[in-house]
């Protein structure tokens, strides 16, 4: 199972004009990451602002603000090779920016869900994100495979904005919640499983 990770290059295709700028106007990668920490901190905002203010109609924002964040992610990449500007701080920075956009929306969603929900929806995500990183040390391949990988969250969190702005609820979120924590739970096997499978004589 690859999760919606197998659709990035349709949509790295789709962006190949915005890319085409940033590289005419060399943007810097480490630039792009930050912008994408900054449309999840946004994302986290809509949330944390509509359960406070009550105006569930913000909620309608976070579906948008979570594709321009996998569209930053993905230009990033394709940017810091076009301009040949890869290195091992830039994809130190980019894991890094990574997990501060989950933090960031997760954090808000404090506010429309229990606090434990959230706090193991962190966690889950952490670990899902570290099986990735493991493997890559490992066996020399990031393991991007599962079906609660980035795409998948952002997405699923995006339609729970949808429907609970619709609805006037909370309650799509904390579902979605459980939906990230139980599809992290089984990503972060499959990932740790394809470790051990690739990489037999591993010792701990």
């Amino acid at each position: 199972m690859s999760g919606m990770y197998a659709l990035k290059p349709w949509f790295v295709g789709r962006l190949r004009s915005c890319e085409e700028v940033l590289v005419a106007r060399r943007v810097s990668p480490n630039t792009i990451t930050l912008a994408a920490i900054l449309a999840s901190v946004m994302a986290g905002g809509v949330i944390a602002g509509g359960a406070t203010f009550d105006r569930p109609l913000l909620w309608l924002a976070v579906l948008p603000l979570g594709v321009m964040r996998l569209a930053l992610n993905a230009l990033d990449g394709s940017v810091a090779r076009r301009l040949r500007m890869s290195s091992p701080r830039g994809a130190v920075l980019n894991e890094l920016g990574d997990r501060a956009c989950d933090l960031a929306v997760f954090a808000a969603l404090v506010t429309v869900a229990p606090a434990w929900m959230v706090v193991t929806g962190i966690a889950a995500v952490t670990l899902t994100s570290t099986a990735g990183v493991m493997a890559l040390a490992i066996t020399g391949t990031r393991d991007t495979g599962g079906p609660m990988g980035k795409a998948d969250r952002v997405v699923v969190l995006g339609l729970a904005g949808l429907v609970a702005a619709a609805i006037d609820s909370q309650t799509p979120f904390i579902l979605a919640i459980g939906a990230v924590i139980c599809g992290c739970a089984i990503t972060t096997w499959l990932r740790v499983s394809r470790i051990s499978t690739e990489m037999p004589d591993v010792r701990q």
